[in-house]
């Protein structure tokens, strides 16, 4: 009897070890079963998809890239990717609907605004105009630029705009009194050293190299003397995102989105410092050696922006400079071009 009940007690241990392990197993299948997962536990979240077009890759838009390496982005459900659009305007993936959002000048999109173009800027990362313009060791003023080549980049870009916006400041007629060639980045340095241009506008980045090099810099735009003189304005939010109107109103979400994003990479970058900002971008800018210098200038300089809006200063400058370009032939209203209810959710619920 007593054999029979020591049988039957290892019987029922080894039933309930059986029982047991299969229980265990069975929820280990269901642990490591994707699907299973999302449907009980819901953590797993399709991101939208967005592409970007820009004109470059410009440290300039800095902030609009951390907020994809800091994961902002993701965190308002947005799978963003940046694409370069080369030897054409970064406005015509938007307009087409290819990309959602544009990177780019303020000035062109009052000029498609009052064409007519449905366009819409969104939100602005930059509060103070970034470039400078020096010219070679022999020339000492604006003046002396006439019937020279001088570094305008493209035809409708703000760089272009800002040049001859310099060279009517001088009493010169900018459509006859020089002449424009398109020069990218640090090679403008390269083209004053050869002779083939006799002065150029600089990024941040260029500038520090132009100086270096002994270039003379005639026009100093982060001088707030220099900048109010130029531009009429202490302010000017030149480095823009933009939309279609009919992309935003139809799916605001996104719109908003990409807004806090946005905003809350212009307050990371207020509160860090450019070591900090160079490691977060360096993702994205993989092959540039100047990172370093062109996120020290932004920063010593504030040319970032803070709240991501535009101001009525600083609008106004740019309606002047868009229109003495020959861009636009009367002033656009505000209310027409910015969209800006977005950044203004933004402030109220980002803190």
């Amino acid at each position: 009897m007593k054999k029979v009940c020591f049988a039957l007690k290892k019987f029922v241990l080894f039933a309930l070890t059986v029982t047991m392990i299969f229980a265990l197993a069975a929820c280990d299948n269901a642990n490591s079963n994707p699907g299973q997962e999302e449907d009980n536990q819901k953590q797993v979240t399709e991101l939208t998809k967005i592409t970007v077009s820009e004109p470059v890759r410009s440290e300039l838009w800095g902030p609009v890239y951390l907020a994809k390496t800091l994961g902002y982005f993701e965190a308002e459900g947005l799978d963003v990717e940046f694409v370069t659009v080369q030897g054409d305007m970064p406005t015509a993936p938007v307009l087409s609907g290819n990309s959602q959002f544009g990177l780019y000048g303020p000035e062109m999109i009052l000029k498609f605004k009052q064409q007519g173009q449905d366009v819409k800027l969104l939100l602005t990362v930059s509060d103070r105009y970034p470039y400078s313009f020096v010219t070679t060791k022999d020339i000492t003023s604006i003046e002396q630029l006439k019937s020279q080549v001088v570094n305008g980049a493209d035809s409708g870009s703000s760089p272009r705009a800002f040049v001859r916006s310099i060279v009517n400041s001088a009493g010169l007629n900018p459509d006859t009194d020089v002449t424009y060639v398109n020069i990218n980045g640090a090679a403008s340095i390269a083209a004053l050293e050869s002779g083939d241009i006799k002065g150029t506008y600089v990024s941040p980045t260029a500038r520090a190299i132009a100086l270096q090099s002994g270039y003379n810099l005639l026009v100093d735009i982060y001088d707030p003397k220099v900048h109010k003189q130029l531009l009429g304005s202490e302010s000017y939010e030149m480095y823009i995102v933009f939309a279609t109107e009919k992309y935003i109103s139809e799916n605001p979400e996104v719109a908003q989105g990409f807004s806090n994003a946005v905003y809350k990479a212009l307050l990371w970058a207020d509160s860090h410092s450019a070591d900090e900002i160079v490691e977060a971008m360096k993702p994205l800018f993989t092959n540039s050696e100047t990172l370093p210098t062109a996120i020290k200038e932004i920063k010593e300089n504030d040319i970032w922006s803070v709240t991501g809006q535009f101001s009525d200063e600083g609008f106004a400058a740019i309606n002047r400079v868009a229109t003495a370009s020959g861009l636009i032939n009367s002033d656009v209203d505000r209310a027409d071009v910015i969209a800006e209810d977005f950044m203004n959710n933004s402030h109220k619920n980002i803190k």
